[in-house]
């Protein structure tokens, strides 16, 4: 009884042909900046007074948790968005016992009564224009005191 054997249906390639071009890929490798970077802006934060305390200058705070409301996502080992950071001295942001990164950033945001994706929404909006930029984080920082 013959037993059929898959067929080949086109011809065999010379060896080697089917393989990428150096010249093609090196054309291709450009160093792309990270999505959402915006060093421009970030030196414009760090320009801006802390919205806990108040000090100048401050440190560019970037907001880690997600939030659907602002359609921010979050992940172990993503960096968050440019457009994610705020003010925040380096006392307020990482030195001090009851610094942000000493504690639960939520809590942190919680207990100082600032909603940080919102001022960083605000402050990304006004980019450019430091006045505008620091009016928002006055606000930011009346708001909390009013509560």
């Amino acid at each position: 009884m013959p037993t059929s054997r898959p067929q080949r249906i086109s011809r065999p390639e010379q060896p080697g042909s089917l393989l990428k071009r150096i010249t093609a890929a090196a054309a291709r490798r450009v160093q792309a900046e990270p999505k959402g970077g915006d060093p421009e802006y970030l030196t414009q934060v760090r320009q801006l007074p802390c919205l806990k305390c108040g000090m100048e200058p401050s440190e560019a705070a970037h907001v880690r948790f997600a939030s659907a409301a602002f359609g921010k996502t979050s992940g172990i080992g993503r960096k968050p968005r440019d457009a994610d950071a705020v003010p925040l001295c380096a006392g307020c942001h990482r030195l001090d016992r009851d610094a942000q990164h000493s504690r639960g950033e939520r809590m942190f945001w919680a207990e100082l009564g600032i909603n940080p994706l919102l001022v960083a929404q605000r402050l990304y909006a006004q980019r450019g224009d430091l006045v505008v930029m620091r009016a928002v984080v006055l606000v930011a920082i009346a708001e909390r005191s009013a509560r």
